[in-house]
């Protein structure tokens, strides 16, 4: 996404709080005044902290057409006279789904997007931006004499602290970029599940997200408990895993099994345990290998052997250096081969 090529048509202001705590909401009556030389900071503030990797799409329990948010928003795209109505109505839908203690009230903005740059078209949008963080930034103002100094509350251009992106890639057909700061914790999951109701597309980052969180579950957890297995066979398969997903272009699954899980019982353990979650997430047995979803997810395969409080031990290449063992008291021990000291 390019944001540079991007510009702001409409930007309507409303404020919602918390309905748990009986705050209130405050819905403007028109579009918020900016100046031109304040768009590109207002570009990167909406825009500047969404990534597109994870791309989601519009859902609903019985029938997508129900969903509230894609109905406001079709409404836009279609008569941009229906802007501040339909903005209405998404502030305050907002507003009904605000009932965790920890929501934080804020204010809601509402912009409209031409000539944003998406996989390489150039599409309409719409955006759902919320700013609760208000933090101090001073002011240095030079008079005939002297300089005067003061603060102001406002937003940091990289303080979002929700967003999504509604994104027309074709006469009906809308693809949605998501941010929440908080991640998904319970107090913001309403942002995605309750209020946008909204699900992840099953594209190649998707795919290889959910093989590799799968995978990670089966190495750390079910192996241990049906296989006699140390733990350093455990993360020299954590490693072999993610040596095979860095260096293919695509997720073959036999190939993976014959190539980093070299055991029968453990292929046939790898296909029954990942087989039904990746059938539900709708992973099939080959796709092309995300590698920022790699590269990401590569940072929670932990490659540490804990040795009591002790010692870690980080364990990034040849498994058969490093060997188990009992002495004569009982004590376990590893030894641990290698040819340089750094």
């Amino acid at each position: 996404m390019i944001i540079s090529d991007s510009k702001i048509n409409t930007i309507i202001t409303h404020y919602v709080g918390n309905k748990l705590r009986d705050e209130q909401y405050s819905l403007s009556e028109a579009p918020s005044d900016i100046s031109e030389e304040s768009e590109e900071y207002y570009l990167k503030y909406f825009l500047g902290m969404l990534k597109t990797d994870e791309k989601y799409k519009f859902c609903h329990p019985t029938d997508t057409n129900l969903n509230e948010v894609l109905h406001s928003t079709k409404r836009i795209f279609e008569n941009a006279d229906e802007f501040l109505e339909a903005s209405q109505d998404i502030a305050k839908l907002l507003y009904s789904h605000s009932v965790h203690p920890k929501i934080n009230e804020g204010a809601l903005n509402i912009v409209s997007f031409s000539d944003l740059v998406y996989s390489g078209m150039k599409c309409e949008a719409i955006g759902i931006f919320k700013s609760e963080t208000n933090v101090p930034f001073l002011k240095i103002e030079q008079g005939s004499k002297n300089y005067t100094l003061s603060h102001e509350l406002g937003f940091e251009l990289n303080g979002l602290d929700k967003g999504a992106l509604i994104v027309r890639v074709g006469d009906d057909e809308y693809e949605i970029i998501v941010f929440d700061k908080n991640g998904l914790r319970n107090d913001s999951k309403f942002w995605i599940d309750d209020f946008l109701q909204v699900e992840l597309i099953s594209n190649e980052y998707y795919q290889t997200t959910e093989l590799m969180k799968v995978t990670k579950e089966f190495i750390g957890s079910n192996l241990s408990e049906e296989f006699d297995i140390s733990k350093p066979d455990q993360i020299d398969l954590l490693n072999r895993s993610i040596d095979y997903l860095k260096n293919v272009d695509t997720y073959d699954q036999q190939e993976y099994l014959d190539k980093v899980i070299y055991d029968e019982d453990l292929k046939q353990s790898f296909k029954s345990f990942t087989g039904d979650h990746l059938s539900v997430m709708n992973v099939p047995d080959q796709f092309p290998i995300s590698t920022n979803a790699v590269k990401k997810m590569a940072r929670t395969f932990k490659s540490v052997l804990k040795l009591d409080k002790n010692f870690h031990v980080y364990i990034h290449g040849d498994r058969n250096k490093i060997e188990k063992g009992v002495d004569e008291n009982g004590q376990k021990y590893y030894k641990i081969y290698f040819d340089k000291e750094d």
